[in-house]
């Protein structure tokens, strides 16, 4: 289990929600608030898209946790985006510390992460990976679930340059389904959380997702308006300047405006469009868990 946050809306470093806000990301990687346990120290990332005419992210991560490292801190304070990923990693068992593990990853003008785990990956580990075409195999360079069923989006994705936002929503969907399957085939029948995210730079999609109907998915919160810093707190306030207000999903609400942060459905998917809209609805995969 991991912590992560997605950001789009107006230039802006990365740092208010990385480091300043009450509940950063970087706070919740010492004393997450919505899990048992609450801390995230096995590394971080970020990717973000820069400002000049280039489609493709940049991605910084390291092993370090989050709070000790002076590199983050520094590009998180410098470097301006409107778009960007940050994520803080707790490794399940049995997933080494390591860049190659770190997230988000990312391929192409595409950027991926997970929270959650894919209980029993052993199981079905070799099965998923004599699903993947030769392209999405290359891609692998860890040993993550993560990262396996990021190449197995980028395969349902046909790794499309040109997607659009319904082609990266079916490719998501039918990428939780394939996972679905494979798991029901190889015995594995407890509960895998999929909490994913995958950007385009342009648009935003989030899941929140438990393969068990008795099984509660992992936090996930979506949080609109204006970022504003008053006596040095960073707050979310109601905007009604479309040009000022930003979209963060998030694992955790990162403010304490408590009105400006809404729980995102069980087994929904939240859409952020390029003009901010928001929208979220189930995610109809067929081979779900009694």
């Amino acid at each position: 289990m991991c912590r992560f946050l997605t950001y789009s809306g107006p230039a802006t470093v990365m740092s208010p929600l990385v480091f300043e806000a009450s509940n950063s990301l970087v706070s919740q990687s010492k004393y997450a608030q919505k899990r048992t346990v609450p801390t995230n120290a096995d590394g971080f990332g970020l990717g973000w898209y820069p400002l000049h005419d280039d489609p493709i992210p940049a991605t910084f991560v390291n092993v370090d946790p989050a709070w000790s490292n002076r590199n983050l801190a520094m590009i998180a304070s410098k470097l301006h985006t409107k778009q960007y990923f940050a994520h803080v990693r707790d490794a399940s068992r049995g997933m080494p510390v390591s860049q190659a593990n770190c997230h988000p990853f990312q391929h192409m003008q595409y950027l991926w992460m997970h929270n959650g785990c894919l209980e029993q990956f052993d199981c079905f580990r070799r099965t998923l990976l004599n699903s993947l075409s030769d392209r999405a195999f290359s891609l692998i360079k860890g040993n993550t679930d993560s990262e396996y069923a990021f190449a197995l989006f980028m395969d349902k994705l046909e790794f499309n340059p040109a997607a659009t936002v319904s082609d990266l929503e079916a490719a998501m969907v039918a990428t939780i389904d394939k996972i679905m399957q494979i798991r029901t085939s190889c015995g594995a029948n407890n509960n895998a959380l999929l909490n994913f995210a995958v950007t385009d730079g342009v648009n935003t999609l989030v899941t929140r997702f438990a393969t068990s109907a008795s099984a509660r998915p992992a936090s996930l919160f979506i949080g609109q308006g204006q970022l504003v810093s008053d006596q040095g707190q960073i707050q979310l306030r109601p905007s009604t300047d479309t040009s000022e207000a930003c979209v963060i999903v998030s694992s955790e609400p990162l403010t304490q405006d408590s009105e400006q942060w809404h729980k995102v459905m069980r087994n929904h998917i939240v859409i952020v469009s390029e003009d901010l809209r928001i929208s979220q609805r189930p995610i109809p995969v067929g081979h779900q868990s009694l």
